[in-house]
C-alpha cells in the first residue's frame, strides 16, 4: 500500500467523502479509484451516486445496473430510447409503426411496472428517479409503471420528461394510496405542447397524484395545458415551497380565478414562477395576479423569487409584494426575439411586450431592497433613462441583471455607451445578460444564401457591442453574456474583455469559462 493511500486512510470519512465529492465533477474520481481495492471501495458511495441506464427493450436484471452496486444509488436516470417511439406517426405505413413490445402504440412498453416494483425498493439509498425520453415523438407512459416508481418506499423527487402522463384511462382513485411521502414533483414537457390538450386523462391523473402528495411536496412544477387548477386551488399545501408553471394558459372554468386566489393554499411559497404564453384570442389581463376588482389578501409572507410573463401596472400585485423579495421576473413568454426571428413557430400566439414608461411604473410600486436578481423584458421609450435611474436607486444591492431591450416603434438614437452607462450605476453587479435588437441587416439570417459568411457576420456584430458594454462598464470581474441567435433557437454566449487592444479599440473573446453558451429555451 502506497504512502499516500496511507496518508488517505487516517482521514475523517466525512472529510474524504468531501474530497471525493470535489473530484467527482472534474473527472478525477474514477482514475483515482482504479488506484487500489481499498480506496476503490471507498470511493463507490460517490462514484455511482448517480447512476443512468439506457433502455431500448424491456428493462430487465440483465439491462439494468449490477446488483452489487444497488446499495450506492441515490439518483437513478433511466433514459427511454424504446424502438416504439415511432408507433403514432400516422402518415408513415402501417407495416414500420407496429410496436414491439406494446399493444398500445401510444404507450412505452420498455419501462416493465413488474421489475421497477421489485427493483426500486431494493435501493436502500435511492430517492430521486427522473424518467426521461429525448426524441421528438408522441410517446406516453402508462399509470402502472409511475406507481410502481412512485411508491418507491425512500423516493422523495421525481422528474418526468417528454412523456405524456398516463394519456388513456385515468387511475382509480385507490391506487394512489400508496405512493411515498414525495417532495419534489416534476413534469417537464418542452415539444408538442398542443398535443397534451388531447389526451384530458393526464390532468384528472396528475390531479389524483398531487393530491395525494399534498401534505409533503415542497416543490412542483407543470405544463400548465393539463395542470389540475381545481385540485391546486381547493386543497392546502403547507410545505409547498416552489410552483413553476410554463406553457400556453387557456381560461378555463377550473383557472379563471386570479392567481392569488388560486394559490393561496400555499403559505409557505417562496418561488412561484409563471412562464406562460397567451393566444391572439385571449386578453392579457388574465395573467394579472391580483386584479384591481378583486379583494384579496396576500397569501404568500416568504415570497423571494417571482416570474410574470406579460406583467401589467394595473396588477395589484406589486406593491404587496414582500420586502425579503430576491429575485424578480418581468418577462414575455416565449421571450420576445421568438416572435420577431421565428414567427412561424408561434402561431397563433401573441408578445404584448411592455415599453418602458409601463415598466417603470411597475418597479416604482415595488420596495425590495434586497433584490439581488432582475430580468426586464421591454420597448424602448422616452422614460427609458428613468427607468434605470429608478433601477440603481431602487435595486442597489443587484448581482445579476438580464436585460432584453427592443428599439422603440418609431426608432431610437441610444448608443451602445448610453445602455452601457445604465447598469454601470449598479456597484454590486457580479452578472450581466444582455440582449439588444439589432437592425435587420445585422441580424443572423439562417436562409442566406451565403450562411457561413453571414453567421461570421452576426458573431463579429455581438463581439463589437460586447467590446463598447464590456469597456464602458469597467467592471473588473463583471461576466457580460449576450444572447445569440442559432440554428437551435438561441443561446447566451459568455465575452471577456482581452487587455490588449488593437487600432479600433476595445476588444473582447469568448470566455471558454462559458463553455459552448446556455441555450434559452422558447418556454
Amino acid at each position: 500500500m502506497t504512502r499516500e493511500v496511507v496518508a488517505f486512510r487516517h482521514l475523517n470519512t466525512d472529510v474524504l467523502l468531501q474530497v471525493f465529492e470535489y473530484l467527482r465533477p472534474n473527472g478525477g474520481l474514477r482514475p483515482l479509484s482504479m488506484t487500489c481495492g481499498w480506496v476503490r471501495t471507498e470511493t463507490k458511495p460517490v462514484l455511482f451516486k448517480s447512476c443512468s441506464v439506457i433502455v431500448k427493450e424491456p428493462i430487465s436484471a440483465e439491462r439494468f445496473l449490477p446488483q452489487s452496486l444497488w446499495p450506492y444509488v441515490c439518483c437513478l436516470f433511466l433514459i427511454d430510447e424504446c424502438p416504439d417511439r415511432i408507433a403514432m406517426r400516422a402518415w408513415l405505413p402501417r407495416s414500420s409503426t407496429v410496436p414491439r413490445f406494446t399493444s398500445d402504440p401510444l404507450l412505452c412498453g420498455t419501462m416493465d411496472p413488474a421489475f421497477l416494483r421489485i427493483t426500486l425498493p431494493a435501493m436502500p439509498r435511492l430517492r430521486l428517479v427522473h424518467l426521461s425520453f429525448h426524441c421528438r415523438e408522441i410517446h406516453g407512459i402508462g399509470w402502472d409503471t409511475l406507481a410502481a416508481i412512485l411508491s418507491t418506499p425512500l423516493l422523495r423527487s421525481f422528474t418526468l420528461q417528454s412523456y405524456l402522463f398516463n394519456p388513456r384511462q385515468p387511475p382509480v382513485a385507490t391506487s394512489v394510496h400508496s405512493l411515498a411521502p414525495i417532495t419534489a414533483f416534476r413534469f417537464v414537457h418542452h415539444v408538442f405542447r398542443r398535443e397534451l390538450r388531447k389526451y384530458p386523462s393526464q390532468e384528472v391523473a396528475l390531479g389524483l397524484a398531487i393530491k395525494e402528495l399534498r401534505h409533503t411536496l415542497e416543490s412542483l412544477m407543470l405544463p400548465n395545458e393539463v395542470t389540475p387548477f381545481a385540485i391546486l386551488s381547493d386543497n392546502e399545501w403547507p410545505r409547498l415551497r416552489e410552483l413553476h408553471l410554463n406553457g400556453e394558459l387557456r381560461p378555463s372554468p377550473d383557472s379563471h380565478r386570479p392567481f392569488v386566489s388560486l394559490f393561496s393554499g400555499m403559505p409557505s411559497l417562496r418561488v412561484l414562477k409563471l412562464e406562460l404564453a397567451i393566444p391572439e384570442s385571449v386578453n392579457r389581463q388574465v395573467l394579472h395576479l391580483w386584479p384591481q376588482d378583486h379583494e384579496a389578501r396576500f397569501p404568500w409572507p416568504d415570497l423571494d423569487d417571482l416570474t410574470v410573463s406579460f406583467p401589467s401596472p394595473d396588477d395589484q400585485i406589486y406593491p404587496h409584494l414582500p420586502l425579503s423579495m430576491r429575485r424578480l421576473s418581468l418577462r414575455c413568454t416565449p421571450h420576445h426575439c421568438f416572435y420577431l426571428w421565428e414567427p412561424h413557430r408561434l402561431p397563433y400566439t401573441q408578445s404584448p411586450i411592455l415599453c418602458a414608461s409601463e415598466m417603470l411604473e411597475i418597479l416604482t410600486k415595488i420596495n425590495a431592497p434586497h433584490l439581488d436578481h432582475l430580468l426586464l423584458e421591454y420597448r424602448a421609450d422616452d422614460a427609458e433613462d428613468e427607468l434605470w435611474r429608478c433601477v440603481a436607486r431602487r435595486f442597489s444591492q443587484l448581482t445579476t441583471l438580464e436585460i432584453h431591450r427592443f428599439q422603440s416603434l418609431g426608432g431610437d438614437n441610444v448608443t451602445l455607451n448610453d445602455i452601457a452607462l445604465r447598469p454601470a450605476e449598479l456597484p454590486n453587479l457580479l452578472t450581466l445578460r444582455v440582449h439588444l435588437e439589432l437592425e435587420a441587416t445585422e441580424a443572423f439570417q439562417v436562409t442566406s444564401v451565403a450562411p457561413n459568411h453571414c453567421a461570421n457576420t452576426y458573431l463579429a456584430t455581438l463581439q463589437q457591442t460586447a467590446a463598447i458594454l464590456a469597456s464602458t462598464l469597467a467592471h473588473r470581474n463583471l461576466k457580460l453574456w449576450l444572447l445569440r441567435q442559432d440554428l437551435r433557437g438561441a443561446t447566451w454566449i459568455l465575452f471577456r474583455l482581452v487587455q490588449e487592444q488593437d487600432i479600433k479599440g476595445p476588444r473582447v473573446e469568448m470566455d471558454p469559462e462559458g463553455g459552448k453558451g446556455v441555450q434559452m429555451r422558447y418556454i
